[in-house]
């Protein structure tokens, strides 16, 4: 078991997922490095009655399950369903992780009073309410040990708030979904509310309504990541001050603000994720240096002074959009190593940059280009280049001639490329180690219904 421990627990984890239920029981008893090293992930799916064999094994297995999902309880007849699940995993489990997908305020309220002394000690619980349910504020309120909380679909504009994180005094991660609109007044007791959890690492907000971010800024000093997503921000301060945060994502419809600038004095700030219209309205202090950047929207016409320390690059572009835009876009970034450019457009049209512009890049992820024999034949030139990603791609040029030799790269996957249905082979030789590339079924895929195109992908995607 000592040689096998090496392997990094992701690869424990793809392996025993591949596993029947039954002999994931069997190799986790026999086997008690197997089970600690799995027993950390793996997930109990409470989703019906279970048939007899399920519920045996469940009673006889030797693993600390600790995470446990709930996909549907709506209804009464849901309840029963699951309940002899829920009464085994009380007996012999002890419950970290709860998702609850789908569920309405009165059941979830049941649940936490006839199991409370399982449910109890649960410190991550992700809850999806279903749509204008009230929300449960009694129920939550008693889970006192929760230091991760994620609240989906929340409708109910009415919550008290300050009562229930209040009571979360452990809390470290926070996301709220507030699917209500036009509602700022609602929004504004939230955010009053997460101010007082001093002690928060990580926040994520989505919502339709405005906030405004000063009150954030003066409590939340051990705040590393903030996400705002589908706000209009409306901003009274110039300048806001996170000291901790290292990841920032303002992935806002719009901005209030009488002021030409932002500044966030973020020292530690290593990761951005921006649209390209709010980009140049955002002023970073000089101590920051931004390593990762994701910019998303239609085009920038200048480079920010934050471009030069970027290693790591997502470009996703909006239509209209064309290849020489998309050429001045990567200029911009001088010293990026792995770069990720997605078209988000409803047709693939704009043909990919030659090889050339690559050439400083080592990591290379493409989606929805127009692809030619000859930008693999110059890709194999390339010997810096290790990492290579084709996505939804499209063939439509001469694909005759020997096929480009990319043995060299140590990763190389393609993904939905399409190409004429005279081309049964795809043209690239790749090295021993990596997966083959094979034609698909198209039922997966945007082209099903077109006959004039065979579909390729890697061999570890399907086939």
């Amino acid at each position: 078991m000592s040689d096998n421990e090496r392997l990094p627990p992701e690869i424990w984890d793809r392996i025993f997922d591949c596993l029947p239920f039954r002999e994931q029981l069997d190799k986790a008893l026999v086997c008690r490095g197997w089970s600690q090293r799995v027993a950390r992930r793996a997930t109990v799916s409470i989703d019906g009655p279970g048939s007899r064999e399920h519920l045996e094994a469940l009673q006889k297995s030797q693993r600390s399950y600790r995470s446990f999902t709930i996909e549907v309880l709506k209804e009464e007849r849901h309840y029963q369903a699951i309940r002899k699940v829920l009464h085994i995993c009380r007996k012999k489990f002890r419950a970290q992780r709860i998702r609850f997908g789908m569920v309405t305020s009165r059941m979830f309220t049941q649940v936490v009073q006839k199991y409370f002394e399982w449910i109890g000690t649960v410190q991550v619980l992700s809850l999806q309410l279903c749509d204008d349910e009230p929300f449960p504020v009694e129920a939550l309120s008693r889970l006192v040990e929760l230091r991760e909380v994620r609240l989906l679909n929340v409708c109910d504009t009415g919550v008290p708030w300050s009562r229930v994180l209040g009571e979360l005094g452990n809390l470290r991660m926070l996301t709220v979904d507030a699917a209500w609109h036009y509602n700022d007044e609602a929004l504004e007791e939230l955010v009053e509310a997460i101010a007082e959890c001093r002690n928060l690492r990580k926040l994520t907000i989505r919502s339709y309504n405005t906030v405004g971010l000063g009150k954030l800024t003066e409590s939340l000093s051990l705040l590393t990541k903030l996400s705002l997503v589908r706000l209009t921000v409306r901003l009274d301060e110039s300048v806001l001050s996170f000291p901790a945060l290292r990841h920032l994502n303002l992935d806002i419809d719009w901005y209030e603000f009488n002021k030409p600038h932002l500044t966030i004095n973020a020292p530690l700030l290593e990761s951005l994720q921006i649209s390209k219209k709010t980009i140049h309205f955002l002023k970073l202090s000089q101590k920051t240096q931004i390593s990762s950047l994701d910019l998303f929207g239609y085009s920038i016409s200048s480079p920010h002074p934050c471009f030069s320390t970027v290693r790591e690059l997502s470009l996703s572009t909006w239509e209209p959009a064309n290849v020489e835009a998309i050429l001045d876009e990567i200029n911009f970034f001088p010293n990026v190593e792995s770069l990720a450019i997605r078209l988000v457009s409803k047709e693939c049209t704009i043909p990919v940059p030659e090889a050339v512009t690559f050439k400083h890049v080592k990591t290379l992820y493409l989606n929805n280009f127009v692809l030619s024999i000859s930008f693999f034949q110059e890709i194999a030139q390339i010997k810096t280049l290790e990492r290579l990603t084709i996505e939804e791609c499209n063939f439509f040029h001469n694909c005759t001639g020997p096929p480009a030799d990319l043995s060299h790269l140590r990763h190389f996957r393609v993904k939905r490329v399409s190409m004429p249905m005279a081309v049964d082979t795809f043209p690239v030789t790749v090295a021993p180690n990596q997966p083959p590339v094979v034609v698909v079924d198209k039922l997966r895929t945007h082209l099903w219904r077109n006959d004039h195109f065979n579909v390729f992908s890697s061999k570890e995607f399907g086939s």
